[in-house]
């Protein structure tokens, strides 16, 4: 029988190769764009607002934790589908403008500090717009401060790396003339996709206190193996309980025994199908099941659990007995000394005739008589 989750994904070593070649592509193409002068205008604008829908797509595959690295697709590059970059550049403009009317007013001082607070402020923004999916919501002081509050650290975590990238960022536009146009343009757009994907980890990793259901998660694939793993037992289930009422229990059995794993999930499977089968009218497979959970039991030291299984099934089938006379025996005496003397009993009574010519039988001989004289 099946059991346990699925094999977990191993990450893709190669899953970075779509956003460098992406990069790469995208900074060959501007350089093209510069070369061609004024008629390279139109093209780069194109370029470039791909390149920024592509980090708003993997803003979202990190955030739901999606496996690999997203490629750009032609839907994603569709003018009308992702306009999440025009809407945020047309925020950007206003909060300059405003900072700008403000700095008129209340001079440059006053400028520069709000401008600086809605730049630490707008990963929050961003975040509760994916989490949200309503930017007229994100733009809340309430769900700013909120979302600030609930990414913890993880918030300290994406300002200090947005402010690394920036400052890389201005090292390479007015200080780095000796590099490639190529190559620092390449550099630039990895910086970019460097902190979407950051903020995109950091919703991913507090989603429980952002109330955020990824679409990829632990807990959705654990879900999920559970879900396959309830239906694929069933459907053994079905097919057992046909071939017990076709032939011999022993095929259901044999049915059984070969997909049973070892060690600690073999108990568990066991137990899970001893609990369907003991519904079924027909108690000869519940009770070869219940014997096999004994020996289970027995071997792993749970000596309490498996004398709960013998009390549980002798109550169902008074003629159900563990498997060997040695475990009707050990059991039998873990009844004893626990006071359960109905349990010992039944398991003694016919001990000699079930098991002629055992050893033992002088022994559960004995146990016997000194339970009928208590």
């Amino acid at each position: 029988m099946p059991t346990g989750p699925r094999t977990p994904r191993k990450p893709d070593p190669w899953s970075w190769t779509a956003p460098l070649l992406l990069v790469a592509v995208f900074a060959t193409l501007l350089v093209l764009c510069v070369h061609a002068g004024p008629l390279g205008i139109p093209a780069a604008l194109i370029v470039g607002s791909w390149f920024l829908k592509y980090a708003f797509v993997m803003l979202d595959h990190v955030a739901h934790g999606r496996p690999g690295m997203p490629v750009l697709t032609a839907e994603d590059a569709n003018p009308l589908g992702e306009t999440r970059p025009i809407v945020y550049a047309v925020l950007l403009a206003t909060g300059w403008g405003v900072t700008g009317a403000l700095g008129a007013v209340a001079g440059p001082g006053a400028a520069s500090a709000l401008g600086l607070a809605g730049l630490l402020l707008l990963p929050a923004v961003i975040a509760a717009h994916v989490t949200g999916g309503r930017l007229a919501r994100a733009l809340r002081p309430d769900v700013i401060a909120g979302t600030v509050r609930r990414l913890g650290p993880w918030y300290a975590v994406v300002v200090a790396v947005a402010a690394a990238c920036g400052y890389a960022a201005r090292g390479l536009a007015f200080d780095a003339a000796h590099l490639s146009l190529w190559l620092r343009l390449a550099a630039l757009m990895s910086l970019w996709l460097a902190m979407f994907g950051v903020l995109g980890a950091a919703i991913h990793r507090r989603r429980f206190e952002l109330d955020f259901e990824p679409t990829h998660s632990p807990e959705r694939d654990r879900a999920h193996d559970e879900r396959d793993l309830e239906r694929r037992r069933q459907a053994l289930m079905d097919q057992l309980f046909a071939e017990s009422r076709a032939g011999p229990v022993g095929n259901a059995w044999a049915t059984l025994e070969r997909g049973l794993p070892e060690g600690p999930a073999r108990i568990d499977e066991l137990e899970w199908t001893l609990a369907r089968a003991a519904t079924w009218p027909d108690p000869r497979f519940a009770n070869r099941v219940a014997g096999a959970l004994v020996t289970a039991l027995l071997d792993a030291r749970r000596t309490g659990a498996a004398l709960d299984v013998v009390r549980e099934r002798l109550r169902s089938a008074p003629g159900f007995r563990p498997a060997t006379a040695a475990e009707t025996l050990r059991v039998a005496e873990l009844a004893r000394a626990a006071g359960d003397r109905t349990t010992a009993r039944a398991l003694l009574e016919d001990y000699a005739e079930r098991h002629p010519g055992d050893p033992s039988a002088a022994v559960a001989a004995q146990w016997r008589e000194e339970l009928d004289r208590r």
